[in-house]
């Protein structure tokens, strides 16, 4: 009995330990890459309808978050983006969950030309959004209970800078990115912790045309900050990022091909790095463009996590004994098909996408739905008397 007791105990201690270890690596839980299944929302709904390609096309802002060198000199614009994503049914917690999300505003960007050979712009994303509809369990002898809303938000104020001169195209974009955590799961804590973290993320972008090719590059280098959530601190870390690809169009037809890399496994050990493979087909007629694409995204981490837990005065109440202390992550890969179409009159114009992933444990949907309008067409020059 002596010996069944001090191995429990010696049990007990190694989890806490490995527990501690692992919330050290991990990011806070949502805002991991491998809940960007759900989370990941593809800002730009032209992009969206042909795979997510980008990197080597030119255009206006829609195109910016893909490569800030891709936005041309031309007419100054206003864009408005909505993303939906319908909820997603949630495995695991101790009660019927879904992962939802709350924030439908997907993209607010203004441009504008500066000289001839400059443009610039500023945006506002949401990068990525999930909540967890809910996380609960009954106490008191299931007389009472608990509810919690888990919530991650990456909101991303975007200043955007390109240089324009024949063939070149270089571009810059500083992303001032939020990283909001709202009632995030920690075991054995009724309390309940609201907490945002802000980084700065560079991203350099050039594109080159030829003849009828064009071929771009950006990425982003990895970049590390501290995140206090009360009961768990974090050295975040947001891994490296680089994509490229080719575009070959004609004045009816486009064709991209586009692959990314990010360093998932800087961030930690037991992740993959993720890999990206896209491809998108337009074709132009008269003030129509049609889309379709498809999108691939590898796996990151598929197994066991153990949830958050208040080891600075942790509740022992015999309610928490029912709650799962290690939540299963299916596998990421996903292998999604894409379609899109946008009406472009002399005010601006209006676009629609949908992304569907068709192969994968986790079966997302998004739907995007744009308005642009030309600032010259709103706001009307009058005469001086």
């Amino acid at each position: 009995m002596l010996r069944h007791i001090i191995l429990t105990v010696m049990f007990c201690l190694l989890f806490s330990f490995l527990a501690a270890q692992v919330d050290s690596l991990y990011l806070p839980q949502f805002a991991n890459p491998f809940y960007d299944t759900f989370s990941r929302n593809y800002n730009g709904t032209t992009a969206a309808g042909r795979g997510y390609t980008g990197v080597a096309i030119l255009g206006g802002m829609d195109n910016a978050l893909l490569n800030p060198a891709s936005v041309l000199p031309g007419l100054g614009t206003i864009l408005v983006e909505m993303n939906v994503k319908p909820s997603m049914e949630a495995d695991g917690y101790p009660m019927y969950a879904n992962y939802v999300s709350k924030v439908p505003i997907g993209m607010l960007a203004i441009n504008a030309t500066i000289a001839s050979k400059f443009s610039a712009g500023l945006l506002y994303s949401n990068p990525k959004s999930i909540t967890l509809e809910d996380f609960s369990f009954y106490t008191n002898q299931g007389q009472n209970m608990i509810q919690r809303f888990p919530t991650y938000n990456l909101h991303q104020a975007t200043a955007m800078v390109a240089y324009h001169r024949g063939p070149l195209h270089l571009g810059l974009n500083l992303h001032n990115q939020i990283h909001y955590i709202d009632d995030p799961i920690f075991l054995r804590s009724y309390d309940r912790v609201k907490e945002f973290a802000y980084n700065l993320r560079v991203q350099p972008g050039l594109i080159y045309e030829f003849s009828n090719m064009n071929m771009g590059l950006t990425m982003m280098p990895s970049s590390k900050f501290d995140w206090d959530l009360k009961y768990a601190s974090y050295e975040a870390v947001l891994p490296l990022w680089i994509a490229g690809g080719v575009q070959f169009a004609t004045a009816k037809y486009g064709i991209a091909a586009e692959s990314e890399w990010e360093q998932t496994s800087d961030i930690c050990d037991s992740f993959e790095d993720r890999y990206t493979f896209k491809a998108g087909l337009e074709k132009y007629s008269g003030d129509l463009a049609y889309r379709l694409g498809y999108h691939f995204s590898s796996n990151v981490y598929s197994g066991m996590i153990p949830l958050a837990v208040n080891y600075a005065n942790p509740d022992t109440s015999n309610a928490w004994d029912s709650v799962p202390e290690l939540i299963y992550i299916k596998d990421n890969a996903q292998h999604s098909i894409t379609a899109g179409i946008s009406y472009y009159s002399k005010y601006g114009s209006l676009n629609l996408a949908l992304m569907q992933v068709v192969a994968g444990d986790i079966k997302k949907t998004q739907v995007n739905i744009s308005l642009g309008f030309y600032l010259k067409k709103i706001i009307h020059k009058r005469n001086p008397l």
